[in-house]
């Protein structure tokens, strides 16, 4: 097809809309946060954001006034700032609907299921479910007479991002941080990156750049909230690193009360201080639910529990051994692997969460083992235990994005041990070194480290015990 002047002049409005705005390519998506002078929220989505500087670190924006951003522009003006927030794959609908023209006096945020944020001193809302969040102060405003749009300027003056999408030469990784790119008005696209390529330069032959992203620990980047938790429930308290991590919690929050469950409570340790101890099988539904019941009815401020911490799994017993090969695999060794490691622990998480408060906030962390990343298998064997680990990864995730969806203040993630001196790791210890191999102790207490610093936009992740992300 060939277009002169005049053809592109008689296309039918909505069919030249589409097609014009399509020729520009690859766009961006950003969710733009405003407030007017009264404090009400205003949400607009964007596709025309553009780097301009980075000293001082500027961005422009295009806008019309005469469309649904008529409100966001008036706020920016009067106000002075206003907020960008990338669009990723799990708000795209949202984001998308944001792009109506609602009422002025009816917040966007509310209609279309997004959560503002908001930071001290700063007057404009955040979108609390976007991975990428810069704060920006209105600069300069430019009118262009030939189609009545206008050209914001802003300089960012805070920004928000997850640590391990940042390379150590400061690229951003926006496939790792889950950005979409928009083309046209209404298709959204992730993105796969072919390379990165060297500064070129005349006499220079380009090369390619194998970039990695950091991988920073949350507990080194972060301050241990002042805040303390005032309840907190351990399931499989009677085990290595369950009862390590009680003792530990205790140790360092000896007035919380500390609710502890067990298959077995006479295996329970003595422990000082405000403890429950409630029985329960986690393989049986009715016991779950009980169980439930009976520490909601325990506690001392009612159906608000702070932290939950799981540690139950299983790997072995002394008639069954993890598989080395798949002519070794039988349906009740799978079956018990997904009922202990993955279906147990998903029914406790739902029942308990229809049972506590759902405006107070809570974490949830849940044992884990990285061999049950499949983008970090490199050894196979251990199909049942592997697998039903991948299977706990898959219903984290999934209670996470609905949790967020919903908006309940609630952080799941799981949580990877080590290797720990426990039984569950006792047949499989030979050759490891003493500085591989850890106390159920040192365990705990880096697990404690990495619950304390939780925050929601951690929900989903997974946690090595030193707090750094890794890959499901």
């Amino acid at each position: 097809m060939k277009l002169k002047h005049h053809d592109i002049s008689v296309l039918e409005d909505h069919e030249r809309v589409f097609f014009i705005n399509s020729l520009s390519g690859f766009k961006s998506a950003n969710l733009v946060g405003t407030t007017d002078t009264t404090q009400h929220s205003n949400l607009a989505i964007v596709s025309s954001v553009v780097h301009l500087g980075s000293n001082p670190p500027l961005l422009g924006m295009m806008m019309r006034p005469s469309s649904a951003v008529k409100g966001t522009l008036k706020n920016i003006l009067e106000t002075g700032v206003y907020t960008l927030n990338h669009v990723n794959s799990d708000i795209y609908k949202q984001a998308h609907q944001a792009s109506a023209r609602y009422d002025e006096e009816v917040s966007e945020f509310e209609e279309v299921g997004l959560s503002e944020q908001w930071q001290d001193g700063f007057n404009a809302p955040f979108v609390q479910e976007s991975h990428i969040k810069m704060g920006m102060k209105f600069r300069e405003r430019h009118s262009l007479d030939i189609n009545g749009t206008e050209f914001i300027i802003g300089e960012i003056v805070s920004i928000e991002i997850p640590d391990d999408v940042i390379a150590e030469d400061g690229f951003v990784s926006l496939e790792k941080a889950g950005t979409l790119a928009i083309s046209s008005l209404d298709t959204y696209h992730s993105t796969n990156t072919i390379a990165s390529l060297s500064y070129a330069k005349p006499d220079k032959e380009i090369s390619t750049i194998n970039r990695k992203t950091s991988n920073l620990s949350i507990i080194s980047t972060r301050n241990t909230p002042v805040e303390k938790p005032q309840s907190i429930l351990v399931l499989a308290a009677s085990g290595g690193i369950g009862q390590a991590y009680c003792e530990s919690i205790m140790a360092e929050y000896p007035d919380i009360q500390l609710i502890r469950m067990a298959r077995d409570i006479n295996k329970l340790l003595p422990l000082k201080g405000n403890i429950v101890d409630i029985e329960i099988d986690l393989c049986d539904d009715d016991s779950i639910e009980k169980s439930i019941d009976l520490a909601m009815s325990a506690l001392v401020d009612a159906k608000k529990i702070d932290w939950v911490f799981i540690a139950s799994g299983w790997l072995h017993d002394e008639s069954t051994k993890p598989e080395k090969t798949y002519r070794s695999l039988e349906r009740e060794h799978l079956l018990r692997s997904y009922n202990i490691n993955a279906v147990g622990p998903a029914l406790f998480v739902s029942r308990l969460l229809n049972k506590v408060e759902k405006t107070h906030p809570i974490k949830i962390g849940i044992l884990s083992a990285r061999v049950g990343s499949i983008s970090d298998n490199r050894l196979g064997g251990w199909h049942s235990y592997r697998a039903s680990k991948s299977a706990l990864h898959m219903l984290i995730k999934n209670i996470a994005i609905e949790g967020k969806n919903s908006r309940k203040p609630m952080t799941i993630v799981g949580l990877q041990p080590g290797t720990t001196d426990t039984p569950l790791s006792a047949p499989f210890q030979r050759g490891l070194t003493e500085a591989q191999l850890q106390t159920p102790d040192f365990t705990a207490k880096h697990l404690i480290k990495v619950m304390s610093v939780l925050e929601l936009q951690d929900s989903g992740k997974l946690f090595d015990l030193k707090g750094v992300p890794f890959e499901p």
